[in-house]
């Protein structure tokens, strides 16, 4: 019988003490793989020692790694402890199950994958590249295991999770603050309880852990809560709209709570002082608050879809042009479409992104000019302001009339979805935003317009907009000045093009006039609508 045989059978030792007493025993002796089959037998023991008395247990082990060099640390955690088998290397392993067991995973229809927690009382829906499911996920490893996850960590379980929730998990819509489900609309509030608002007809109602799956970055911010009774009158007491503008900007506001139709732009002009910025940010709050109000120009058309695909509504600020490309941006946008571009580090995989927006943006002169764009946007002029106050003022203001605001919007919106499906405009007389027309035309009968007062209101306005576009392009305005000396023109397009050349040949000069019929013909497709609207058939 060996020394440490006659300890562990005496008496007044508990089972943890005995177990302590016979390992350390062998391990004084040397003889570590006498050591490790020996700790088979007290392995729940020690487990146990480890969750009730750590301190002890670390003595414990301490004395075994003095005791004997030749028995590995490592693996003795291992066996008693198998979270922490490997250090870094099984917070790898482990992760990916105990988030799988904590989260449920699924994937959209373009196979992006997300991760839904449940915290608290309330459902929390990320995507799994997302900063906010990688912070949840940090927490996890340290919560279970007591150590830190280091950033090849992270990504390797999420990488592990990602092939889950993309071959093994259910497909669900994701959607950005509004959502569509079951003849409902649903309105984000972007608060800690993850709340959302649902909208019909017969009236709006906040709802915890509501079924549509609403996405956040940490720029999200939330709305006002909004509370019954308010005005909508209100609203115009902090933005510096024009009254004959306001029915526009109403409807366009209400068109962004909606998922399932084609958005307008809204364009803000006015000289230095007419409080376009805060006129924006203050709409904003009303529709999609977020840490970054305004945005700078983007730089290329990848950013504005980036920024789309993180956000409902793409607000910029300060505009003195757009591109091409970035008016047809903007145009797909607002309509619902994507972009696509090869991947990094690949050879031709290709990276795409979803959009469907809508857009605010301001500038001191227009910068909607190209017609497809103004076909698709409302564009206000606002006055110089006369009676100013600070900002703290303007914030304090804000803040007091905001939950009222929301909700006397909430209550319009849903009177006009009651009275909607009775309003019938004639195909003839739909422009090309026909539904938003149609919920502005809502809107007014439910504000006592007569009918047809928005389609007027809206028809006007659009015809005053293409005038910016006539006296944009060279082309356009040639063909005006040509058609109102009451001429017509009947023949080939490079027969127009020589005419309208001798007419203005200063203009063959310039960058943006037509060097080839071809090139006339690309212009006069692109603004025969336009030229439509006044009277000019091409």
């Amino acid at each position: 019988m060996t020394d440490w045989d006659h300890l562990a059978s005496g008496d007044g030792l508990g089972p943890a003490d005995r177990a302590m007493t016979q390992l350390l025993g062998i391990a004084e002796s040397g003889d570590a793989p006498a050591f490790f089959r020996a700790l088979k037998q007290h392995v729940e023991t020690l487990r146990d020692l480890l969750d009730q008395d750590p301190a002890e247990y670390a003595a414990w082990r301490a004395s075994i790694k003095a005791a004997c060099s030749k028995i590995n640390l490592k693996t003795l955690d291992a066996l008693v402890n198998p979270s922490t088998e490997g250090g870094s290397d099984s917070i790898t392993s482990t992760l990916p199950r105990l988030a799988a067991e904590r989260c449920e995973l699924w994937h959209d229809k373009d196979g992006n994958a997300y991760g839904t927690i449940t915290r608290d009382d309330h459902r929390e829906h990320w995507r799994l590249d997302s900063a906010g499911f990688r912070d949840w996920l940090a927490f996890l490893a340290y919560s279970q295991s007591g150590r830190s996850a280091s950033s090849e960590n992270l990504k390797a379980a999420t990488n592990a999770l990602a092939g889950q929730a993309k071959f093994d998990s259910p497909e669900y819509v994701p959607c950005w603050r509004v959502g569509h489900r079951d003849g409902s609309y649903w309105l984000d509030l972007g608060d800690d309880r993850w709340r959302a608002v649902e909208i019909t007809a017969t009236g709006w109602a906040i709802r915890d852990n509501p079924p549509v799956r609403f996405l956040r970055t940490k720029a999200t911010r939330p709305l006002p809560e909004p509370v019954s009774g308010g005005d909508v009158d209100a609203l115009w007491e902090l933005v510096n709209v024009p009254e004959q503008e306001r029915l526009l900007v109403l409807a366009w506001i209400l068109e962004c709570y909606r998922a399932d139709t084609p958005y307008a732009l809204l364009e803000l002009t006015g000289e230095q002082g007419s409080a376009k910025s805060t006129a924006q940010r203050i709409l904003r709050r009303f529709i999609d608050p977020n840490a970054v109000e305004l945005r700078g120009r983007p730089k290329t058309v990848e950013d504005t879809f980036v920024a789309a695909a993180n956000s409902h509504l793409i607000s910029y600020e300060n505009l003195s042009s757009l591109t091409n490309d970035q008016s047809d941006a903007l145009c797909t946008i607002c309509t619902g479409g994507g972009y696509a571009s090869r991947r990094f580090f690949t050879n031709g995989e290709e990276h795409f992104l979803q959009a469907h927006n809508p857009v605010v943006l301001n500038g001191i002169s227009p910068v909607v000019l190209r017609p497809d764009l103004l076909d698709r946007s409302i564009s206000v002029a606002l006055p110089v302001i006369t009676y100013r106050r600070t900002e703290r003022e303007v914030k304090e203001a804000l803040n007091r009339a905001a939950p009222r605001i929301m909700g006397a919007l909430l209550d319009l919106l849903c009177e006009t979805l009651a009275l909607l499906p009775n309003v019938q405009i004639p195909p003839e007389s739909l422009p090309r935003m026909a539904d938003f027309a149609r919920l502005g035309e809502a809107i007014a009968r439910v504000l006592k317009h007569p009918q047809g007062h928005f389609l007027r209101l809206y028809t006007e306005h659009r015809r005053t907009s293409i005038t910016r576009t006539i006296e944009g392009s060279p082309v356009a305005a040639a063909l005006v000045d040509f058609a109102q000396c009451g001429r017509t023109y009947e023949g080939t397009v490079k027969g127009l093009l020589e005419l309208l050349s001798e007419k203005r040949p200063d203009l063959e000069r310039e960058d943006y006039w037509p060097r080839s019929p071809k090139g006339l013909g690309d212009a006069l497709r692109r603004y025969s609508p336009a030229l439509r609207q006044l009277g000019i058939e091409v």
